[in-house]
């Protein structure tokens, strides 16, 4: 019963709403422009209120893009833009490798600066000149040669007594202008005169190839070589004014025909395969 009476309600409902709509619809229009003005005054607030927020979000878009004619500014603003930042980040790329490859040349030079001072910690060197020179390449049979990139433009000339590690490798051999080739002490065709000190002998160095040399005809003074013992470039005629490690005996033999005679097998004392670069003596100071 009560479902019953709650339809028949909305339906009383509609029709009462119906019958309202239709006599406004029909009514005369002095009454029904005196009810709009009673709707606007006591809703006045509302309206204007609604008003006002409309203005404002037609207003919120900045003037320079109202217009499609601003619309295609702007991006074109933004594209350049874009392109500036691309190239600030070019130029700070180059910057930063400009810096990379300064700070690569300062280690350098403070690398040869610390070889120089070590070359100096030898008192009998104080009065050489040293010109260093970095390896290029390692040429010739068995590896016994190198090339440098210094030449005659840095006052090499054939002849130089050329150190690694502070020891004797080698000597020029040839020069161009801004290369040269070394020798190294262990070349076939490489010949040094040398000293064992232990021994108080000496004899002529001559390079095996492999790695090795030899000392043939060593008068000992009835002493046996020792293993280990240094051998030393001596004076010749111009260079060096001292001597200067060069090899160690690895082992000898007597000579079968002459048995006071030795020949004694060196090697280098510097491992050559690991040097990047070299000294090579330009000259006595005065």
């Amino acid at each position: 019963m009560k479902n019953k009476w709650v339809k028949t309600s909305k339906r009383m409902m509609f029709l009462y709403l119906t019958l309202g709509g239709l006599i406004f619809l029909f009514s005369p229009a002095h009454l029904t422009g005196k009810l709009q003005l009673a709707y606007a005054r006591v809703f006045s607030w509302p309206l204007s209120t609604g008003r006002q927020l409309t203005l404002a979000s037609r207003t919120a878009l900045p003037a320079e893009v109202s217009s499609p004619s601003d619309y295609a500014q702007a991006i074109e603003v933004h594209r350049q833009l874009q392109d500036r930042l691309a190239s600030l980040e070019t130029q700070h790329r180059k910057l930063q490798n400009h810096l990379a490859n300064r700070e690569a040349q300062l280690q350098e030079a403070q690398r040869k600066i610390d070889e120089l001072a070590r070359l100096r910690t030898v008192p009998e060197w104080g009065r050489m000149r040293f010109q260093q020179a970095g390896i290029i390449s390692v040429s010739g049979q068995g590896q016994s040669e190198l090339i440098v990139d210094r030449g005659q433009q840095d006052s090499l000339v054939v002849g130089q007594y050329v150190l690694g590690d502070l020891s004797m490798i080698g000597i020029v051999s040839d020069v161009s202008p801004q290369t040269a080739r070394i020798k190294l002490i262990t070349d076939p065709t490489s010949r040094i005169p040398v000293r064992l000190a232990e021994l108080d002998a000496g004899g002529v160095m001559q390079g095996t190839g492999s790695g090795m040399a030899e000392i043939a005809n060593v008068d000992t003074k009835r002493k046996t070589p020792r293993a280990g013992e240094r051998v030393y470039a001596v004076k010749t005629p111009g260079f060096p004014g001292v001597p200067i490690v060069v090899a160690e005996v690895v082992d000898s033999r007597r000579d079968p025909d002459n048995p006071i005679l030795w020949t004694i097998r060196v090697k280098p004392v510097c491992d050559i395969a690991s040097l990047t670069d070299v000294a090579v003596i330009i000259s006595d100071r005065p």
